[in-house]
């Protein structure tokens, strides 16, 4: 029973690689060059060709045991199927088990592959949807998780120094491990359970530059803040908080990127239908995409113009549609792109074509934009939420350092016993409390909003500045106030 829940758990927590959009283009591409009417020798010897992961690589055993050991084709998929997963609803073991029956029945591929989309399509929007959902309630439970961190560090402190426990330092830092360890395990739910939606398309090089930029401003945010602890220039919260601004560099140029990359799949739908249906009608490529010129594809028109040029000076189609996937650098043009290509090559109806593409495109980028929306508003609510709880804690801090006032000065009594937290510990503490905090709201941000990974040091940054700027501006403008209160504050009948 005990392992029943753990397997059950473990296929809740793993439901987000359950939406893959590579099979939604593997099973797009197999359509498209099946209007060739093209051979199942042909079809398993092409999708093996293909970069879609492991669904290549089944249509790869596949192909060598069926056609490489002569076991025949239809008997390979039946094998390969029982290998591929110990799941029933497996999409690859499904596909490969009725792919079997086609080729047995001699049935027609075109027809198949074409039904077979549809409900690749429609379960991939049931899904995703229904992941949307999910999102939703965890992002809710993330608000509730977040608020009630800093109230909860907050009161076991204040309550621990007020009902004179003496290990009060003890229970304000199990309190705060306690919290940052419960709310970083309900981000890496989170990381599970969602799926990645990958949107760049980027080669090793343009990855090693990248990261280059990341190490460089990760160097200089450590080395700012200790040169700013060293030095004590600032106090060891600001030092933190300014020594955040350098990763805002890299989150900036990767939001950038993100968002210009985004832009070239609202037009990429039009241009490939376009193009699929002057393709067809004229049958040179350089025809089509000289009439394809004639209208205006927004922001990838230059690319447009680099693959006619291209095509005019005798380039190789194959990579013409490699290099335009690599200048958009957005991996829906190059799955698209790569589907678009083969098909040429296969002989296929390229006006079918264009209308798969197109469709299938344009329906990934109305889900991913449904996600958008939410990661939009969860995002603006936790740094909401992040500069609340660290002026909480703020605020904290300077309470600390007043109850150890009182408990050493005049004003204290033996009748009502404090026994404070060292102000030291409490301002040592601070700064780790802003790191953590920020970092977990960080990934959290990004788990919810998807795409290019590298956007996550922008909100760290982010988070990490605004935060640290908001607890010491509140634990500055708390000082003279309390201050004038607890100490100046007339005693009655004197």
């Amino acid at each position: 029973m005990m392992l029943g829940k753990i397997a059950s758990t473990k296929a809740l927590l793993s439901s987000g690689g359950k939406i893959d959009e590579n099979f939604v283009y593997f099973i797009a591409f197999l359509y498209s060059i099946s209007t060739g009417e093209i051979g199942a020798v042909d079809l398993f010897k092409t999708g093996k060709d293909s970069k879609y992961g492991k669904y290549s690589g089944a249509f790869r055993d596949t192909f060598r045991l069926g056609v490489g050991w002569s076991y025949g084709l239809a008997a390979a998929c039946e094998k390969i199927a029982k290998v591929t997963s110990n799941k029933k609803d497996d999409p690859m073991k499904l596909l490969l088990v009725k792919l079997s029956q086609v080729i047995r029945l001699g049935d027609d591929m075109k027809l198949f592959f074409r039904d077979e989309l549809k409900n690749a399509l429609a379960t991939y929007k049931i899904k995703y949807e229904a992941n949307l959902e999910t999102q939703k309630l965890f992002s809710e439970m993330f608000y509730t998780l977040m608020s009630t961190a800093s109230f909860m560090i907050s009161a076991n402190s204040i309550m621990s120094m007020l009902m004179g426990f003496g290990d009060a330092e003890q229970i304000l830092m199990v309190s705060m491990m306690g919290t940052g360890a419960g709310m970083a395990v309900f981000v890496a739910m989170m990381f599970m359970m969602f799926p990645r939606d990958i949107l760049a398309y980027t080669d090793a090089d343009m990855e090693k530059k990248f990261r280059m930029k990341i190490y460089m401003a990760i160097g200089a945010s450590m080395g700012i803040t200790s040169v700013l602890l060293i030095s004590g220039a600032v106090p060891p919260i600001l030092a933190v908080a300014l020594g955040g601004a350098p990763l805002l560099y890299p989150g900036i140029i990767a939001k950038k990127a993100e968002s210009k990359i985004s832009s070239y799949t609202e037009w990429y739908p039009t241009f490939i239908l376009h193009f699929g249906q002057l393709y067809s009608t004229v049958g040179s490529m350089g025809q089509a995409l000289q009439a394809v010129m004639r209208s205006n594809f927004g922001t990838i028109q230059t690319f447009i113009d680099s693959l006619k040029n291209r095509i005019k000076n005798r380039i190789d189609q194959t990579i013409g549609f490699e290099l335009f996937s690599i200048e958009s650098g957005n991996h829906l043009i190059a799955s698209g792109n790569s589907i678009f290509s083969t098909s040429i090559d296969k002989g296929a109806d390229m006006n079918l074509v264009g209308n798969v593409i197109s469709d299938v495109t344009k329906k990934i980028n109305e889900l991913r934009g449904k996600r958008a929306q939410n990661a939009s508003t969860f995002q603006l609510v936790v740094i909401i939420l992040h500069v609340l709880s660290l002026s909480i804690f703020g605020l904290m801090n300077k309470l600390t350092e007043l109850f150890n006032g009182l408990s050493s000065g005049d004003l204290s009594n033996a009748a009502f016993e404090l026994t404070p937290i060292n102000p030291d510990l409490m301002n040592a503490l601070m700064p780790l409390l802003l790191i953590m905090t920020s970092v977990i709201s960080g990934f959290a941000i990004k788990i919810i909003q998807g795409g290019i990974y590298k956007t996550v040091f922008f909100h760290i940054g982010l988070l990490l500045t605004v935060g640290g700027i908001s607890m010491f501006s509140i634990n500055f403008i708390m000082e003279e106030f309390l201050d004038s209160i607890i100490f100046t504050a007339p005693v009655p009948g004197v």
